[in-house]
């Protein structure tokens, strides 16, 4: 008896042993291969944009922060006709409550105001409630009385700012019938900043360069600044967009913080349409060699999210992208490099994602599939994925998402590799961002827009390029879209020389 009792209690110990060896080692288990770890996640599948982050935010905390993001800019939005007021989500819609794929009425983001309304050609910015109005340098008739020159999404970009258009389906024979079209959008907080403080297009240009000569001798926005980015005073004349989470100058208010959304899109088949957002759209088409206003049915593919925090003054950026896009949709795009070869003389060509998602971010979109059927089994969501996020900038290229870039925003090599200071010189490693008065050498979304930053714009493309106003839809320019980023990029250039000399 004895001895079996002594054998009982062996065995226990020898049990308890194996469960702590394990707990010890969640990633290993005896004699099988190593497992996947285990992330937390914070995803609320809430209303609110988020506008905090802490400052020592985990890979899993950024990864969160990114989906709250997502689903609060894609909640059904309390736009009518009796309630017109953009950039609000309906208190009564939930993604539980709702049980169609996803709401029929503009979704929050789609009511932020787009870039032309931002700076429209005729130096005349509306309120931002106004009904969206397009003002290019000459009038754009409709190819037809039923056309609406008023929606919510006005897709006028044709490329990947100036560097490659980009094409859907193009195999058996690579055609180039599914271009993939761009648009870019900004929230209150932003549009509010421009219209209060530089509504004419002479003051925000003398606001941009002084910004940028400032950085050019303190590397600061200005030289009272102590490095700090956020809420520079009106009184300095330095354009400096709001940050998320301070407050607003006057008021018990806090802001939401400067927030940019870059979306796109192409056209779907019938078969796709069920796993698509899909919208009635503005687009451009030539008839007779002249420019007219279309509306077609397009599926959304790709989303930038570009966010400005207290925690974060050099923006966060985060990135989604449709499932589909680089298994199934035969994506290839088409250099647009200024040479005398006739656009139409080209072939697009495959390409391959530049570097893998990182398994953490894997990780999160595969939990936000299981919640999203669990409270709505339809939702077109589950057809989304995040491709990642990046935070606080570095000059480390292993420091998480560094080189991240977007499937079908940024897919030649120029983009999806970035780590330079132009888009002459893409990998030259060359200081491209300014953080707390010191400059680094970022990858990927943040340190291509950083570019813009010492141009004086605070990362943004859509406040800094010199040929804004536009005057024209991509695809009735005359001149070359690329030319004119690399000439802003050159300038940076020149200043980062200045920079090394001293």
């Amino acid at each position: 008896m004895k001895k079996t009792l002594v054998t009982i209690f062996i065995g226990i110990v020898a049990g308890i042993a194996l469960i702590v060896l394990f707990r010890q080692s969640p990633t290993k288990a005896a004699g099988t291969t190593e497992k996947k770890p285990a992330y937390t996640f914070n995803i609320t599948f809430d209303s609110a944009v988020p506008y905090k982050l802490s400052p020592s935010a985990s890979e899993e905390d950024l990864v969160s922060f990114a989906w709250n993001e997502f689903f609060a800019l894609n909640w059904k939005s309390s736009y009518s006709s009796s309630f017109k007021y953009r950039g609000y989500a309906d208190p009564t819609w939930s993604y539980i409550n709702d049980k169609s794929p996803y709401p029929a009425e503009p979704l929050v983001w789609e009511t932020y105001a787009h870039r032309v309304e931002l700076r429209p050609n005729d130096d005349n910015m509306q309120a931002f409630d106004s009904e969206p109005r397009y003002v290019y340098a000459s009038n754009i008739p409709p190819k037809n009385d039923t056309v609406k020159q008023n929606l919510f999404n006005n897709l006028d970009e044709n490329n990947e700012i100036g560097s490659c258009n980009l094409y859907a389906k193009i195999l058996p024979d690579y055609n180039t019938n599914l271009q993939v079209l761009y648009q870019a959008k900004v929230n209150r907080d932003e549009f509010d900043y421009k219209y209060k403080n530089y509504r004419k297009e002479a003051d925000l240009k003398a606001a941009v360069l002084k910004t940028a000569n400032n950085i050019e001798m303190y590397n600061d926005y200005y030289y009272k600044a102590g490095g700090s980015t956020c809420n520079c005073p009106d009184t300095a004349r330095v354009f400096c967009l709001p940050c998320g989470g301070a407050r607003v100058p006057g008021t018990l208010g806090i802001y939401t913080g400067a927030l940019e959304v870059k979306s796109a899109w192409r056209e779907v088949t019938d078969q796709e349409v069920a796993t698509h957002l899909t919208r009635q759209v503005l687009v451009y088409e030539k008839v007779n060699g002249k420019t007219v206003a279309v509306n077609k049915r397009y599926g959304l593919i790709g989303l930038h999210i570009v966010h400005k925090l207290a925690n974060y003054p050099a923006f966060t950026f985060a990135t989604f992208e449709h499932v589909d896009v680089d298994t199934k949709d035969n994506m290839g795009y088409i250099r647009l490099d200024p040479d005398n070869t006739p656009l139409g003389d080209k072939k697009p060509r495959l390409y391959s994602r530049a570097r893998p998602i990182p398994d953490v971010v894997k990780a999160s979109t595969d939990y936000v599939h299981i919640q999203l059927s669990r409270r709505n089994f339809n939702s077109v969501w589950k057809n989304y994925r995040l491709v990642g996020i990046q935070g606080k900038p570095s000059s480390d290229t292993s420091a998480f998402n560094y080189f991240l870039a977007n499937y079908v925003i940024e897919s030649d090599s120029a983009l999806s590799n970035f780590r330079g200071s132009s888009l002459e010189a893409p990998y030259n490693g060359g200081l491209n961002l300014l953080y707390k008065k010191m400059r680094y050498n970022q990858g990927g979304c943040q340190g291509c827009h950083g570019v813009t930053q010492l141009r004086g714009s605070d990362f943004s493309f859509l406040m800094g390029l010199k040929d804004q106003p536009h005057k024209t839809p991509d695809i009735s320019r005359s001149d070359s879209k690329l030319a004119l980023y690399l000439q802003a990029f050159e300038e940076v250039n020149k200043s980062e020389g200045k920079q090394k000399k001293k």
